[in-house]
């Protein structure tokens, strides 16, 4: 089915400062379409697909999620919105911003999980997002079926183990995706799966086993969870997917 622009329900409402003025701009976009929506009487929640993210840097998020916040007594409203490259982490991050749970399903026919082993890991990255931090994301849009990796930090520096690798495989002629996990104990056993996916070479994912938790450190406290990293550093093509490295990471 054909998608349609957003329709903020803004019409008689101000901005409650100039940020969210500039903000409200920037969602003005044509490129942007809607894949859910939302809307209650003070607030509205989108997961948009920006279909002009595929000619511009390679490898960005494609989905944004965006909350409408309206106050009727003031005619005033706020946005707050963030590029995420996995419909389940939009959702997510709508969840956290009071929308209910189960209301942000896209249309049928245009992106279905294909087997129940996605619906599960979807359900848990909806409910998990507070849990983990985003290190780097790429969406290699030219291969065929499209997909889109993620590396995920625990939040829990005591978690084994800390660091996940969600794998999203897009095919456009059934419109349906399957979602895969892989866990890794570092993070440099993690790039390596990340630099091997990079030149289309991974081997599969390793399976994640139950979380568990460290016992007490017996010496210096974990290492903080380092800033969040935008993107990966491309090499300029499509298909180049690097992570950036502990020491480059900063915070969205």
């Amino acid at each position: 089915m054909p998608l349609h622009q957003p329709d903020y329900g803004l019409d008689g409402f101000e901005p409650a400062d100039g940020g969210h003025e500039l903000h409200s701009r920037d969602l003005g976009i044509s490129s942007f379409k809607v894949l859910g929506e939302y809307r209650t009487h003070t607030d509205s929640y989108f997961v948009l697909l920006d279909e002009g993210a595929t000619w511009g840097i390679p490898g960005s998020p494609q989905l944004r999620a965006v909350h409408v916040s309206r106050d009727l007594r003031t005619r005033t409203f706020e946005v707050d919105s963030k590029e995420l490259p996995l419909y389940a982490m939009a959702q997510s991050y709508l969840i956290a911003r009071g929308c209910p749970a189960d209301a942000l399903s896209p249309p049928a026919g245009v992106h279905d999980p294909a087997d129940d082993l996605t619906r599960a890991l979807e359900a848990r990255v909806r409910g998990d997002g507070d849990r983990f931090a985003l290190l780097a994301s790429y969406t290699a849009d030219m291969r065929d079926p499209v997909e889109t990796a993620v590396m995920l930090r625990s939040l829990d520096p005591q978690a084994v183990p800390e660091f996940r690798i969600l794998l999203e495989q897009f095919d456009w002629d059934s419109n349906t995706h399957t979602l895969r996990e892989g866990a890794f104990e570092t993070y440099a056993a993690a790039v390596d799966w990340w630099e091997a996916w990079s030149d289309e070479e991974a081997p599969a994912l390793p399976p994640p086993a139950p979380a568990v938790r460290r016992g007490p450190a017996p010496t210096a406290p974990a290492t903080p969870v380092p800033p969040v990293s935008r993107r990966p550093q491309g090499r300029g093509t499509r298909h180049s997917a690097k992570p950036v490295s502990a020491d480059r990471r900063r915070a969205i």
